[in-house]
């Protein structure tokens, strides 16, 4: 668990601390749900993690929302293996690191409620305002999310909000098919 933030200068991180990266929930229900589009972006991520280039965040109360994957909910049908899938991304060794809410973050997310609604962004959800009061408080390079209602805070508190990515980018694999791609 992560309690206090660290400082950075500006909005760049000193050269050797690795970037810091918050994650919405999405982003590890996306993993587990084994969306093909995300999973190959979301393994590199956790590979730099591991080799600590960079940090991987997200709020303890990530796992009150990653309570079930989505073919538990289509089927109204539990699996314990999909249970041990969740609690490995809170178990110790684990790339990603939960960050404790407290009464700080809190106050940050019912402000930015509130801002929300001064903003004619509508009604932010009490989650998502924790994610965004967290990312804050963290002082995070970016963060992680693919909800659009989040992304629409993107750059109004210090940090970028984009789809999981990686800094060198994802290369894809190489198709064969019969013929050349001349002729």
């Amino acid at each position: 668990m992560i309690f206090l933030p660290r400082q950075k200068l500006g909005a760049y991180a000193m050269p050797d601390e690795a970037r810091r990266i918050y994650w919405d929930s999405c982003v590890p229900l996306s993993y587990l749900n084994d969306d093909p589009e995300r999973v190959p972006t979301i393994e590199e991520l956790f590979k730099q993690a591991r080799a600590e280039e960079i940090e991987l965040l997200t709020s303890s109360v990530s796992r009150v929302e990653v309570a079930f994957v989505q073919s538990e909910k289509a089927s109204g049908v539990l699996d314990a293996e999909a249970e041990k899938a969740i609690e490995a991304f809170w178990s110790p060794g684990s790339p990603i690191k939960t960050v404790e809410f407290y009464d700080l973050i809190g106050d940050s997310a019912k402000a930015l409620i509130r801002k929300g609604i001064e903003q004619g962004w509508g009604n932010l959800k009490p989650m998502d305002a924790i994610h965004l009061a967290t990312a804050q408080r963290l002082a995070v390079s970016e963060m992680h999310s693919y909800d659009e209602r989040i992304k629409k805070w993107s750059g109004h508190l210090g940090f970028p909000i984009t789809d999981a990515g990686t800094a060198q980018g994802i290369l894809a694999p190489e198709t064969s098919s019969e013929g050349s791609a001349s002729g």
